[in-house]
């Protein structure tokens, strides 16, 4: 079972970039990158977490 946030967490850390800085390059607001890396369930969470997951190439 995937687990997102520490998935996103350790591809942050490996590539050296903040939180804020993802969510510029897969043009989404920070606040929204930030609840859909911390688990949010909504739809749009779901939607910006595959962004992330395809900016990392995580499958």
């Amino acid at each position: 079972m995937k687990q997102p946030k520490v998935e996103i967490i350790t591809q942050l850390a490996i590539h050296n970039i903040k939180q804020k800085e993802l969510a510029k390059r897969i043009g989404e607001r920070e606040d929204e990158t930030s609840r859909a890396i911390n688990g949010g369930d909504a739809e749009r969470f779901e939607r910006i977490r595959k962004k992330i997951f395809d900016y990392f190439q995580i499958n």
